[in-house]
Formats: C-alpha cells, sequence, structure tokens
C-alpha cells in the first residue's frame, strides 16, 4: 500500500506545470478563438513594460489600418516636438494707417496659426475670444475700419481635405476642412425640433446665427413616437446645406448636431466681423476675404498677437474626444514651424522623421494623416506598443497617459468594460472607420501592479462594431482579472 501511494507521489511530481505565463496565453488564445471574427483581420500585442517582456501577439507585426488609434502617433510627435508649453499663436496686423480719429484706413488681417480652441470650449460662450480680440482692438485705438478684414491662411497648405477621406463623410463635423484659422470647430451647431403638428416642417435651429450658411429645409415632423431620420448634405464646395428626414412631433427636447462648413476660414472672419460691430467697432465694408498682396510687414504694422491654452489642453482633446480637427491642425502646424510646409504631406514627414529615431521604420508605419479618418494609413500593432513603451520613458508621460480615455471617468470610453473590476485601471484610446475597430493603451495590473501597453486591432470585420467591441473588452477583462 505504502509503495502505491510512493508511486502515485512520484507521478504527480513529474505531471508538467503550466506556468503563469503559459495559462495566460492559453486563456487569450481561447478568446481570439471566437469564430464571430474568423473572416476579420486581428492584430494583438500585449506588452508587461515592468518586466520589459512580451506577454501575447497575434499577427502583431502585420500592418492594420488605425482609425483613430493614429491619434496616439500624432499626439507622441507633437508633445515631443513641440513641448508642452507650446501655444498656437493668431496674429493680427493692419494694412493700413491708425488715425487720430481712432479708425483704421486701411484692412485688418487675421493671420492664422493653427489654433483649433477658437470657440466655446472652455469658455462661457461661443464668441467669448472674438469679444476679447474686439477689446484688443480697442486698446490699439480702433473703433472703425474702413476697409475690409482678411485673412492671411498661409501658415496651411492646401489640401483642405485629408488623403484617402471618405467624400459621403465631408459634412459631418469629424471630417470638416482643417484651415490655419478654424472657429468653433469650423462647424455650425444645429438643433432639431418638432413643429406645431405631423407634416409641418421640422424646425433647425442654428448657433451662431449667421447668413454665410444656407439653409434649405426639406426635413419635416413625424407622427408620435417615429424615428429620427433627420440628416443633411454640404456639397464639399459650396455653403449651402440640404436637410431632411424627420423628427417625432413628441420629441420636444430635441436633438443636436453639427455640420462642417464651406471655407471656414472665412466663416470664423464673417462671424468675427458680426461680433465687432456688435461691440460698437464699426466695420464699413462688409465683405471679408484672403490677403493676397505680398506686403513686406514693418514693425508697426503689428497689433497683438493671440495665444491658445498649452499644448496638454489640445492633446486631452484630441485623445479624449478623439477630436479629428485638432490631430489634423497639430499635423499640419509640424509640417509649418519644422518643414515650412503646413500641408498633411509636410505634416508627415515631420512624424515619419520622429519615428524613424525611435525605431519605428517605414515597414511599420504609414501615416497620411493627423487622425486616422484616411483609409490608407497603415500601423502593426507591434509600432503601437513600441511607441507606448517610448513614451512611458520620456519626460511627457504623465501628460500623455492622463489625455488617454479612462473608462470609469471619461466620456469617450465610458461605455467600455462596464461593470468591470479594473476599468479604472486602464487608459486608453479606441478608433473607429467603417469595418475597422482598434483600442490600444495602457493598463495597470490590479494584482501585479505591473504597467502593460496592449494593442488590439481588428479590420474587415462583417459583424457588428458592438459585437467587436464586446470582444476586445473580453480580452482586457481577462487581463484585468490575470494581473
Amino acid at each position: 500500500m505504502n509503495r502505491i501511494l510512493t508511486s502515485l507521489s512520484f507521478v504527480i511530481l513529474l505531471a508538467p506545470k503550466i506556468s503563469p505565463a503559459e495559462n495566460i496565453i492559453a486563456k487569450l488564445d481561447s478568446v481570439v478563438a471566437d469564430s464571430m471574427l474568423d473572416n476579420a483581420r486581428i492584430g494583438v500585442a500585449i506588452y508587461d513594460i515592468t518586466s520589459d517582456s512580451a506577454i501575447y501577439n497575434l499577427e502583431s507585426d502585420k500592418l492594420l489600418m488605425p482609425a483613430s488609434n493614429l491619434k496616439l502617433f500624432t499626439t507622441a510627435a507633437a508633445l515631443e516636438l513641440l513641448g508642452p508649453s507650446y501655444r498656437f499663436e493668431t496674429k493680427f496686423k493692419i494694412y493700413g494707417t491708425i488715425e487720430k480719429d481712432s479708425s483704421l484706413n486701411g484692412n485688418l488681417v487675421i493671420i492664422g496659426g493653427g489654433d483649433p480652441l477658437i470657440s466655446g470650449r472652455f469658455r462661457n460662450n461661443m464668441t467669448e475670444i472674438f469679444e476679447l480680440w474686439a477689446d484688443s482692438l480697442l486698446l490699439h485705438g480702433i473703433n472703425q475700419i474702413f476697409g475690409y478684414i482678411v485673412v492671411d491662411k498661409s501658415f496651411f497648405s492646401p489640401p483642405d481635405y485629408g488623403p484617402g477621406w471618405s467624400w459621403d463623410d465631408l459634412s459631418y463635423w469629424y471630417a470638416c476642412p482643417v484651415t490655419a484659422l478654424a472657429f468653433n470647430d469650423n462647424c455650425m451647431d444645429l438643433k432639431f425640433l418638432p413643429g406645431k403638428k405631423s407634416g409641418d416642417p421640422a424646425i433647425i435651429e442654428i448657433e451662431p446665427q449667421t447668413r454665410y450658411v444656407g439653409i434649405y429645409n426639406y426635413a419635416v415632423t413625424g407622427p408620435e413616437g417615429s424615428q429620427f431620420t433627420i440628416d443633411y448634405y454640404r456639397s464639399p464646395n459650396s455653403k449651402n446645406v440640404d436637410f431632411f428626414g424627420s423628427i417625432a412631433i413628441d420629441d420636444t427636447n430635441g436633438r443636436r448636431d453639427y455640420v462642417s462648413v464651406y471655407q471656414p476660414d472665412l466663416y470664423c472672419a464673417t462671424i468675427f466681423r458680426d461680433v465687432l460691430n456688435s461691440r460698437g467697432i464699426t466695420v464699413h465694408n462688409v465683405e471679408v476675404g484672403y490677403y493676397s498682396l505680398g506686403a513686406v510687414w514693418k514693425p508697426e504694422n503689428k497689433l497683438f498677437t493671440w495665444h491658445s491654452d498649452s499644448l496638454p489642453v489640445i492633446i486631452n482633446v484630441i485623445n479624449k474626444n478623439s477630436q479629428n480637427l485638432f490631430a489634423e491642425m497639430t499635423l499640419k502646424t509640424l509640417g509649418a514651424l519644422f518643414r515650412h510646409d503646413g500641408s498633411f504631406k509636410g505634416g508627415c514627414a515631420v512624424t515619419d522623421s520622429f519615428f524613424r529615431t525611435i525605431g519605428i521604420s517605414e515597414k511599420d508605419l504609414a501615416m497620411y494623416d493627423g487622425s486616422g479618418l484616411s483609409y490608407t494609413n497603415q500601423v502593426k500593432p507591434d509600432a503601437i506598443i513600441k511607441l507606448l513603451k517610448y513614451m512611458h520613458k520620456s519626460k511627457n508621460y504623465e501628460v500623455y497617459y492622463n489625455s488617454l480615455g479612462n473608462p470609469a471617468a471619461d466620456r469617450s470610453v465610458r461605455n467600455r468594460l462596464k461593470d468591470i473590476p479594473g476599468r479604472e485601471n486602464v487608459r486608453a484610446k479606441g478608433g473607429y472607420i467603417m469595418n475597422v475597430s482598434t483600442f490600444s493603451g495602457y493598463l495597470t495590473g490590479p494584482k501585479d501592479g505591473h504597467l502593460y501597453a496592449f494593442s488590439i486591432m481588428v479590420n474587415n470585420y462583417t459583424c457588428t462594431e458592438d459585437d467587436v467591441v464586446s470582444w476586445q473588452d473580453r480580452l482586457l477583462t481577462l487581463l484585468l482579472k490575470e494581473f
């Protein structure tokens, strides 16, 4: 009997033991094997930054479309190359003379410098910055302008739309034109309300009130309980917007949206002119236009310079809100400052050069815009891990880390990892364009306290976006339980 027990014990001692690493790989494999994604392209990379070791890789060396995960690269390059103290500038100069009667005999020139924050964001109202500009003009002795308000837009170069953008996105806020002078995210705010009875035209309220945009309303009031279907279209080369669809008569709270505007730098100058008139600064010539005289500026031509909030504020908006315009203006600014080429191509040349210095080659990343809206962008999950590892060692790490979405606190990722313990330990950036869903960032292990970098990229799926997001969350839930 004793010999039998001894023999059994010997067998048990010789049985192969599964290591923690092998255990987590097996569990991750079981999630990845979901038949729902059999026809999709998947890339997954998980890395333990604390112990400097790879945890899991699945096709992580293959190029995939990143969608808004590309913003991880744009914001990292901006922080490293511009520094967190950088502020965007909007300059005001005159082409003419200020007379003794406080009139400007000539043109007021606004020189756009890529500031994305000329809006009501973080302000009391949409035109507060314009009101501050008006006060500065008064301080410089200008209370009327016998000339034009003109825009110098030369800081950025054409085109205003990114390569590989889908034409049917261009009416919407997330695909607005990218200009050196921008106001209200280069959009006009919309509110849809029902009419008095079914069949009546829907009510469309706009902000700011302006004739700059032409409204053609074909939308109607639908019966009680009907589905909201109002949509709109603006031709890329037109100020006019067509509205169609319906809103239920009992939808009394209304719906909000934003439509992109044509030539938004002129839109900005137009609204500014209206604010000047409301503040008692008369602009006698009502037209606005572009400045193209190529004058040699003298010191006395300069009035004042407006500085934006510092770069971390912009980085937060880009990553937490996934704000495409902010990302593209930041990219073009890099091109303008470092290559004197404020185009998409110029900006990408600057970022490409920077990424080569940190070990991310042209075989790892093909970047054509700053936001990820382009379908021509390509990146390897391994490259995202390299970037996250590099930024962890950077002096700008805290700013970068805090700019990423926290599922326990931030609206942009509040639907991720719902009710999952430890979700507050995740800082991540999501990404979505048609048939592309990505999620990458940092995770702190609730058990071991290690910092992990992860990238989960899915392309060419035919299930729903919600299904893919749920699948990505299952992978992260497993990590939170195991680590």
